[in-house]
């Protein structure tokens, strides 16, 4: 980095560390699965998990009410507005409603039809998951580690001029721009979970654009503290 530019380092240790050390928000940093390479490995690889095998989970929500707990602890999130329990169950409700039609055939969308695609799901999550659109930070944040494949843009909770993700989303992906060409090479490897699981998140870093957007969303974070 150069020194005379120092500005992107500082963004880039914090989430690197927030991306392989637990979060010290979720029982004082003692829960290895509280590290945001743990949590997407929880979050998105259930639902890889669950395409496998027939969206089948023996009676148990696809998403665990703990991950749902370590995300809100780790990302600061504001309360959701009813119990995790109940949380999980309309969440659970939603995936196999929006996302399991749609899963084998997310990676095969155009550009703009991925783009199209996030914004109908967060509307959808804000209707059938939080039942609000006052809600559109924990929305986005529980859209971005379910679903990474797709160009979710984390809502800054400090920023109030606008609560409309069709506004954000378009300001992101211009600001996203920038960004891509100093941190696309930059992907971390996976360090959580099985070989495969593993496998799959470092891949899914590699060629995709996650981790850029979430260098994005820690500066927009930053931005507006």
């Amino acid at each position: 980095m150069n020194a005379m530019n120092p500005a992107p380092q500082a963004p880039y240790a914090t989430i690197l560390q927030y991306w392989r050390q637990p979060h010290p928000a979720f029982t004082s940093g003692q829960d290895a699965r509280s590290s945001e390479n743990a949590l997407l490995v929880l979050m998105y690889g259930s639902l890889e998990k669950a395409a496998r095998f027939g969206w089948l989970n023996a009676g148990r929500t696809l998403i665990d009410k703990t991950y749902l707990r370590i995300l809100w602890a780790t990302q600061g999130l504001e309360s959701a507005g009813t119990s995790f329990d109940e949380l999980a169950a309309r969440l659970d409700s939603f995936i196999r409603t929006e996302l399991k039609p749609r899963w084998d055939d997310l990676d095969k969308l155009e550009h703009e039809e991925r783009h199209q695609l996030t914004l109908h799901l967060v509307e959808q999550m804000q209707t059938q998951v939080f039942q609000s659109s006052e809600r559109l930070h924990c929305t986005t944040w529980l859209l971005f580690f379910l679903c990474p494949q797709l160009p979710v843009f984390p809502y800054a909770i400090t920023r109030r001029a606008s609560s409309d993700y069709r506004a954000w989303h378009p300001e992101c992906r211009q600001r996203l721009i920038n960004l891509i060409p100093r941190f696309c090479n930059k992907t971390p490897a996976s360090c959580h979970g099985s070989a495969q699981e593993q496998q799959a998140v470092t891949r899914l870093l590699a060629q995709g654009d996650w981790w850029p957007r979430r260098m994005l969303a820690q500066q927009m974070r930053n931005a507006v503290a």
